[in-house]
């Protein structure tokens, strides 16, 4: 069947009708058009006679218009890429800016917006290169940067001041924990905190915070068989950053300091852990003695284990050490 048919009417003039021809049966063609009882304006597209969208949900009265994005006037036919705003507009066409209930604020225009004012919502980020100030009390825009990233200043010091520029202000602080224990072994590429002292809250760039730093002392004249210079607290280890050995008298011996546990008293060449083992030999003109500062601590292998003195004969000696537990 052909489109745009003529409709018979009877002895009368044929009328034709705009139609489509959709398998077989007729649909026709119908215009749009709006107004009040009594009234009709076809819907041409025009700001004065657009088609509007009457959205109950929203509120009485209210409808959606639709823009261009560069003015208010109605869309009509819109390029590739073009902008297309959806404003809420009361039955006068004024756009709503405020609902029922807690109410709000909207703006059609990012770049209409104002620091400080309650005339538009503050959106996620704004940038500004000179921002301007805020009232007490009012909200206001989070500030970025020209490639988006948060801007933040602290008492007039910006936090991407150059190296070695002049700066002003208060430092930026950062987060810490003042720790007086050797913290818990953290998994390689894990973020760990950063940690401090317990003294003047400085940064920790050794092993322990000072308070932490342990010394033992003993003294012998007699022949030592595994006899305790540390007993460590219980389920901890023994850390060992130096120790000292003097000698006294004449009388020559091996000298050994090792670990062991509280039971055993005989040192195990080869199986035995050493921290020192060598022979001193004191005279009525010379007292031989040892001083050491490790730049890295000698850690015992097993918690609970003591720090044991073994001599090969009744020598006089005076031991130090200086360490940690952890």
């Amino acid at each position: 069947m052909a489109d745009n048919p003529t409709l018979d009417n009877g002895s009368l003039a044929d009328i034709p009708i705009s139609g489509d021809d959709v398998g077989g049966f007729i649909v026709q063609r119908v215009k749009l058009v709006d107004g009040t009882d009594g009234s009709a304006a076809e819907i041409q597209g025009t700001a004065a006679n657009g088609l509007e969208v009457d959205v109950t949900r929203i509120a009485a009265g209210q409808k959606i218009q639709l823009t261009d994005g560069t003015s208010d006037a109605t869309v009509r036919n819109l390029a590739a890429n073009d902008a297309l705003n959806v404003a809420i507009v009361d039955g006068s066409g004024a756009q709503v800016t405020s609902f029922g209930g807690s109410g709000g604020t909207s703006s059609t225009d990012n770049s209409a917006f104002t620091a400080g004012t309650t005339a538009e919502t503050p959106m996620a980020g704004f940038y500004q290169v000179t921002p301007s100030a805020v009232t007490d009390g009012r909200s206001a825009a989070i500030g970025i940067d020209d490639q988006r990233r948060v801007k933040v200043n602290v008492d007039a010091s910006t936090l991407d001041v150059a190296h070695d520029a002049a700066d002003s202000g208060n430092p930026v602080k950062i987060g810490g924990r003042a720790i007086s224990a050797v913290p818990i072994a953290v998994a390689a590429n894990d973020r760990t905190n950063a940690n401090f002292d317990t003294i003047m809250g400085r940064q920790l760039v050794t092993h322990i915070d000072p308070a932490m730093f342990v010394t033992k002392q003993v003294e012998a004249t007699s022949t030592q068989t595994g006899s305790m210079v540390w007993d460590p607290g219980a389920g901890k280890k023994i850390a060992i950053t130096g120790y000292q050995i003097g000698t006294g008298g004449t009388t020559a011996g091996l000298v050994t300091l090792w670990f062991g546990d509280t039971a055993d008293t005989t040192f195990t060449q080869g199986t035995d852990q050493v921290l020192f083992r060598g022979s001193l030999t004191p005279s009525a003109t010379s007292t031989p003695g040892v001083i050491s500062n490790l730049t890295s601590p000698v850690f015992c292998n097993t918690a609970d284990r003591e720090l044991h003195l073994t001599t090969s004969a009744a020598i006089t000696i005076y031991v130090t050490v200086y360490g940690y537990e952890f």
